[in-house]
């Protein structure tokens, strides 16, 4: 992100020297496979007195920072996938900011252990016969004409023996997930006190990024868990980009996005069919979208609030599916499926969906993950890929879950 206009008086030669700086509860940490941005403490809400409009809000939280004497502020955190609801993020003017090279040293994260947290009971909420039954429903209301595709998701809820060390699951995600997006957060909006819940995971999917008048979005839809067997792999791939269900389902989120991102670009490139990108668990259906903006003075979080709640996460028609979730779920999403990332005073930034991920408070945590529902999925598949998903923090943790009841 050589271009990005993004400065500090607090830049730091390498990345491995950011995320060891992490402080759980205090810091912010974002990467991406080309920056790396830790915020450090003092941070301040946003402005909220008369503004209504969450872009607007953070744009003015920004300028008056620049009036108060800030020469850089950001502003960085998640917000919710409902975003009528309040945001976790914060103004920060003490950052830490660096291209991602050869920064962070893979070879020696490989070494990181996972810290003994103990025994570790879970709870799966909704439970997996719960959640196929879900997918059910979903069917019926295709059969009906009601909707096209609708996300739904379940939680693993753990309860361990001993406190998440989260400085230390943190460096495990981004060693295992070097091509994604690895983020740890504060769960709340408060900037004086010491946050007890973070946000934490590697986001394999980019909803936005702004450098100027170009921006890029990575939509994800159709997906299959990683066989860990080179034969088996090229057979899985073979599959999924042949998957007339799968198309069908990446062909809707590419088409909403198309037609949000049209208002506000001269310019779009859509590839006319999918690739394929791979996490550490999981195998994606992926478009790279690139654009250019009609006004370098849309932000970047004005365009993800267009997208937002893009198929990916949501379903199609957007209406229909958030009233289907509604209806189904039988959680708060709270941030997961939300947004995460970080916006300058330019308006440059980047936004990626928040999934592959947990809410984490000392001994406690709840680890999300959906999956998308067409005509023609089979309950028991879809439930099996959400347990594929789970895993990408489940190794992070340290945690196998063999022999337990979670798919």
């Amino acid at each position: 992100m050589a271009e990005c206009t993004l400065s500090s008086s607090d830049i730091k030669k390498n990345d491995s020297s950011l995320i060891n700086q992490y402080v759980t509860g205090e810091s912010a940490y974002f990467s991406s496979p080309t920056n790396a941005i830790l915020a450090h403490p003092p941070f301040a809400n946003l402005l909220d007195v008369g503004i209504k409009n969450l872009s607007q809000q953070v744009v003015e939280s920004l300028r008056f920072a620049t009036e108060l004497g800030h020469s850089d502020p950001i502003v960085i955190g998640a917000i919710p996938f409902d975003t009528s609801k309040p945001s976790a993020l914060r103004l920060s003017t003490g950052f830490s900011f660096e291209k991602e090279t050869s920064a962070f040293n893979h070879t020696v994260a490989s070494t990181y252990q996972a810290t003994d947290i103990g025994k570790v009971s879970i709870k799966t909420v909704p439970s997996s016969n719960e959640f196929v039954g879900a997918v059910f429903n979903a069917l019926e209301r295709f059969s009906r004409k009601e909707l096209d595709k609708v996300v739904l998701s379940r939680t693993l809820q753990l309860d361990s023996e001993h406190d998440v060390d989260i400085a230390s699951v943190l460096k495990r995600l981004k060693n295992g997930n070097a091509n994604g997006y690895t983020f740890a957060v504060p769960a709340n909006q408060h900037e004086h006190k010491l946050c007890k819940k973070t946000l934490l995971g590697a986001s394999p999917e980019l909803l936005i990024k702004k450098i100027g008048n170009k921006i890029i979005a990575n939509p994800l839809a159709g997906s299959e868990p990683k066989q860990g067997d080179i034969k088996a792999d090229k057979l899985i791939t073979d599959q999924l980009m042949n998957s007339k269900k799968d198309r069908y389902e990446h062909a809707l989120v590419i088409k909403s996005i198309a037609q949000a991102l049209k208002p506000l670009c001269k310019s779009i490139n859509i590839p006319k069919e999918p690739s394929l990108i791979a996490t550490e668990t999981m195998w994606h259906l992926s478009t790279k979208i690139e654009g250019e903006l009609k006004s370098s003075n849309i932000t970047s979080l004005d365009v993800a609030m267009a997208m937002h709640p893009t198929p990916a996460i949501g379903g199609f028609p957007t209406k229909a599916a958030i009233t289907a979730i509604d209806e189904i779920e039988t959680y708060d999403r709270k941030l997961f499926t939300g947004m995460v990332g970080w916006c300058d005073l330019s308006g440059d930034g980047e936004w990626v969906v928040t999934i592959r991920c947990a809410e984490i408070e000392n001994n406690k945590a709840t680890l999300y993950a959906g999956a998308g529902i067409v005509e023609g999925s089979i309950p028991e598949k879809e439930l099996a890929e959400t347990g594929a998903k789970f895993n990408t923090m489940l190794n992070a943790l340290g945690i196998d879950v063999k022999g337990q009841d979670i798919e």
